[in-house]
């Protein structure tokens, strides 16, 4: 603050000169008409505009006062409201366990926290006490679950968005994870039918064009379209908008953010990097432009591939979570070059250069699925933010 004010008393002086200077020059060019009157006058007009600046300032400020020099910390008094609010509702469950929206409540405002995991166990606590599988109740549980279960969509979570869809064919929500979950396991039709059907129940125009591509990109794999010019173009196949509003606000009707409703539009939350890793205790190298990967397959493998089979290349959080990017290739391709950039994340919002770490696999998938399945050929290796040179996988490993 004592800086900003020297800085401000700096510019008022400037401005005073401004004004001074024009006024002692014409009053030093004058002889005997010379006014010491008007002189005083120029002096006090001049000398009143840095006063006068910061009596405006002291009036009309919205600097906190009474802080004794801190920022108003707006963004640190939403979150203490947030916190204050989920504890007044987990003391209202601990006395009511019974009370279904609360259940709700609390695993939205845990998901607007990025709390994943108490948000699952808010919502599977709200699915028990409704006992109707209630499509909304379960999407918002399976999206959790997505989103803090390492093993993502091919975990728990997919088999709940199939229970969403055999309750209610045109969740947008279970469309839009669904048609997620038949992507990841190469159904493309499903994908598609699922995509395209998303794409007529008027979700927000931002998330448009995301759901285009992965219905492209399925139509792509599944022969309805040409195929991909340029090896490096995936599906960003988990985009999603942010987690829905906080405690504070009203329950709002949500519309489909992957991270990612008929009547009314619902919107899943975004899918960030799950179970981010420990706070580092000294501040990361800055982000490159892209990820220099050169691939190579161990000869001593090369018998198992029967022909030309897909190649995943997967960036994923070392702690766990579904992927970040992933790059689709073929093995026709191997030894290979890749440029792993942030156009290759599959999360809205989500960038893949400013991770501190990163586990890079690459694994060539005997079943077509990015999943893997046992006897597919893998390798892996970690990546620390900051490393310039070429980062090297050899597929060396066969999965169990």
């Amino acid at each position: 603050m004592t800086q900003f004010w020297i800085a401000a008393l700096a510019l008022g002086l400037g401005a005073a000169a401004i004004v001074l200077v024009p006024v002692l020059r014409a009053w030093s060019k004058q002889d005997s008409d010379r006014s010491s009157g008007a002189l005083g006058v120029g002096i006090v007009l001049a000398l009143a505009i840095p006063v006068v600046t910061m009596m405006l300032y002291s009036r009309w400020t919205t600097w906190d006062w009474s802080t004794g020099g801190s920022m108003m910390a707006g963004g640190s008094e939403a979150v203490h409201e947030m916190d204050q609010a989920i504890v007044a509702l987990e003391q209202r469950l601990a006395q009511n366990p019974g009370d279904v929206e609360s259940w709700m409540l609390l695993g939205r405002s845990y998901m607007s926290q990025r709390r994943f995991g108490d948000a699952a166990q808010a919502f599977r606590q709200a699915a028990a006490q409704d006992g109707q599988d209630n499509p909304q109740i379960l999407a918002d549980l399976g999206e959790a679950l997505a989103l803090s279960d390492p093993e993502g969509l091919q975990g728990e979570a997919g088999a709940i968005f199939e229970r969403v869809l055999a309750a209610s064919p045109s969740h947008p929500k279970g469309l839009w994870y669904g048609g997620l979950n038949a992507y990841e396991n190469a159904n493309w039709a499903l994908a598609d039918q699922r995509l395209s059907l998303l794409l007529t129940l008027n979700p927000p125009e931002t998330l448009i064009p995301l759901i285009q591509e992965r219905v492209d990109m399925a139509r792509t794999h599944s022969g309805d379209a040409p195929q991909a010019a340029t090896m490096g173009m995936p599906p960003r196949a988990q985009a999603a908008p942010e987690p829905e509003a906080p405690v504070a606000a009203a329950e709002p009707e949500s519309a489909p953010e992957s991270a990612p409703a008929p009547a009314p539009v619902e919107q899943p939350a975004a899918l960030p990097a799950v179970a981010a890793a420990p706070e580092a205790t000294t501040e990361p190298p800055p982000a490159t432009d892209a990820i220099s990967l050169e691939v190579s397959l161990d000869p001593a493998l090369a018998a198992r591939i029967p022909g030309p089979t897909p190649v995943f290349i997967i960036a994923r959080n070392p702690a766990g979570g579904p992927p970040l990017a992933v790059i689709r290739s073929s093995t026709a391709e191997l030894p290979m070059s890749v440029r792993l950039t942030d156009a290759n994340a599959m999360m809205e919002g989500v960038t893949i250069l400013d991770q501190a770490e990163l586990e890079l696999i690459v694994r060539v998938s005997l079943s077509g699925s990015p999943a893997q399945r046992p006897g597919d050929l893998f390798g892996a290796v970690n990546y620390v933010r900051g490393n310039s040179g070429t980062t090297r996988i050899m597929i060396d490993r066969v999965a169990d």
